[in-house]
């Protein structure tokens, strides 16, 4: 059976371009299909379009009053998905969103709970999951509570009460619902978001699933990013009927500039062209073979690249992780400086990762920008839904069909630009 890789992430803030294209790159290095992102940050019908990046199915559910909350769920563009329903909340909360993977019906409810009120929160939330679900339910996001702090806060004890944290768990439990990663650590301490102002940690984030699908669920482990106060959760489950995903290589063509990549190109269809330029070789064939040949040199050139490039990034975020643990445990001045600089430092590195993209971006922008293509027409039909009116106030009311905007403009300009017939003489 094939895999389902799902991530849970508080991102603190998806509207930077850079930010989404280190955190999209990282997901999509660890072969993450599904995100569940929490506090994006997007207002109602301000959400950017994503239609081009590697996950490029979305779904929000938006506040319309506060650009601090914002709750999304992304769909790898390899990962076959078929939708079924969506359910929103005009706070930006939670979103549901069922669907079918390949011949499995899914079922993933993303949750962002409130700093107040959190178990009057949940427990409103639990039965309208129940009345939404079918199929293989996943439950994932932040719920701003350690549900056993004994276990799951640094300094052992939570500021709610005994009988909150029961209820809650009682809410989880009464439904069959399991944390996955509490069910396969039961002894370990680690922790997902950092409280610089109380200098301590807590676990945050959560996977919740069904007790009857534990058997299809391979890994939980909690990652590390520079992004964000919280640390990545990511959850890898098994899918049967599975279909695999083919895959075509591309020349990346910022590796051009690279000197020693062209000092090496040259010397290999020198070589290349020395051996086999020969009597009974036709320029024809000489020229079909010498493409294949220096594509494998390409091939070769860029894998050993990307390998340093993973490398260091490995390298790099190890040394992230061991800093989080030992501040963790140990949480001084000298060991947050320390990790500061290491994460300082690869967001440095990912940021020249990412230069890479944008300038194949700009590329594109500047070849195919003034014609007649479907990159204009993508293009277009992107500005045509931002400067689309919705809604229009008049009066006292507010109208949202096509023809009553048609006729409040109508009415509008006419009164505005209507000029009496004793006033055209004053006109002229």
């Amino acid at each position: 059976m094939a895999e389902l890789r799902i991530a849970t992430y508080n991102v603190r803030g998806l509207k930077s371009p850079i930010k989404r294209n280190q955190i999209f790159r990282h997901f999509h290095k660890d072969k993450t299909q599904v995100l569940f992102l929490q506090e994006t940050h997007y207002k109602h019908g301000r959400s950017p379009n994503l239609s081009r990046s590697v996950y490029n199915l979305w779904f929000h559910s938006t506040s319309d009053y506060s650009n601090k909350l914002g709750v999304s769920i992304g769909v790898h563009k390899n990962t076959s998905f078929t939708l079924k329903e969506v359910k929103t909340d005009p706070n930006g909360r939670f979103l549901f969103v069922k669907g079918i993977v390949d011949t499995q019906i899914f079922t993933w409810i993303n949750l962002y709970a409130p700093n107040k009120g959190k178990k009057k929160w949940i427990l409103s939330i639990l039965p309208k999951i129940e009345d939404f679900r079918e199929g293989f339910l996943i439950i994932a996001g932040d719920l701003n509570i350690s549900i056993d702090p004994s276990v799951d806060s640094l300094v052992g004890k939570s500021t709610i009460t005994k009988s909150a944290l029961s209820a809650i768990s009682e809410g989880f439990n009464s439904r069959n619902l399991i944390d996955i990663w509490r069910a396969t650590h039961p002894t370990t301490r680690d922790y997902t978001h950092y409280s610089p102002p109380h200098n301590s940690y807590h676990r945050l984030d959560y996977f919740f699933i069904p007790s009857s699908y534990i058997h299809l669920c391979k890994d939980i482990s909690i990652g590390s990013l520079p992004h964000s106060d919280h640390s990545p959760v990511s959850l890898s489950c098994k899918i049967p009927n599975s279909c695999p995903k083919t895959y075509v290589w591309r020349l990346n063509e910022t590796i051009l500039s690279n000197p020693d990549i062209n000092k090496a190109i040259s010397k290999h269809l020198s070589e290349f062209f020395t051996l086999n330029n020969t009597e009974g070789i036709t320029p024809h064939i000489l020229w079909e073979s010498h493409k294949a040949a220096v594509r494998g040199e390409f091939i070769s050139l860029s894998s050993h690249l990307q390998k340093k490039r993973r490398e260091k990034i490995t390298t790099l975020t190890k040394t992230v992780q061991v800093l989080e643990d030992s501040h963790k445990r140990n949480p001084t001045a000298e060991i947050l400086q320390k990790l500061t600089a290491a994460r300082e430092e690869l967001c440095d590195t990912l940021n020249a990762t990412s230069a890479k993209y944008f300038l194949s971006m700009k590329q594109k922008c500047f070849a195919h920008g003034n014609k007649p293509t479907k990159f204009m027409i993508a293009t277009l039909k992107q500005r045509q839904r931002k400067s689309r009116i919705t809604s229009i106030k008049t009066g006292d009311k507010y109208v949202s069909d096509d023809k009553s905007i048609t006729n409040a403009f109508h009415a509008y300009y006419t009164a505005l630009y209507n000029i009496n017939a004793d006033d055209s003489e004053a006109v002229k």
